[in-house]
């Protein structure tokens, strides 16, 4: 999968992550080789979404898989990350694609999914992909502060005890 992003010689920057934060070229293409074996999130990934809105209690719960306030409702909730899905974004700004993410609450075993295109958390858990890591127990992490942009990065802080391996 290449991303028209426009990226070129080596060196280059390109904008990629949060506005006005370069990602080198390099470093996206390092990326790109990693998340390539990631499945594409076709007809599973609308099942996954569909559930989450059957299994949903409230009305609020609806639009929770594309909110991005959604994956805000999880900061410092534990969770347990089943799989992964790949899409391809057109965010200006952003990674060249965000994830479709299957979980389980740590605590209640509630099941469920949401979306995220959030650099650091897409990088983190096509890593853990990659390398065979999944299920993933971890937290969703924000900064109290926002950048000088006006986001408030994210990232997972993974569990010091995860859960056993299918087949392990």
């Amino acid at each position: 999968m290449t991303a028209d992003n426009g990226a070129g010689a080596a060196g280059e920057v390109i904008p990629a992550g949060e506005p006005g934060v370069p990602i080198r070229a390099e470093t996206l293409a390092a990326f790109e080789a990693m998340i390539v074996d990631v499945p594409e999130a076709g007809g599973e990934a609308f099942e996954s979404i569909l559930g989450s809105i059957i299994r949903g209690n409230d009305v609020l719960d609806l639009d929770a898989p594309w909110r991005s306030a959604g994956l805000e409702e999880l900061v410092n909730v534990p969770i347990v990350v089943l799989a992964i899905r790949k899409m391809p974004s057109d965010y200006q700004g952003g990674l060249p694609w965000f994830l479709v993410v299957d979980y389980a609450d740590a605590g209640t075993g509630e099941l469920s999914t949401f979306t995220t295109g959030a650099v650091s958390v897409v990088a983190q858990l096509v890593k853990a992909w990659a390398m065979g890591a999944l299920p993933l127990a971890c937290t969703l992490r924000q900064s109290e502060r926002p950048s000088r942009a006006g986001y408030y990065p994210q990232h997972l802080e993974i569990a010091r005890r995860q859960p056993a391996r299918a087949g392990a």
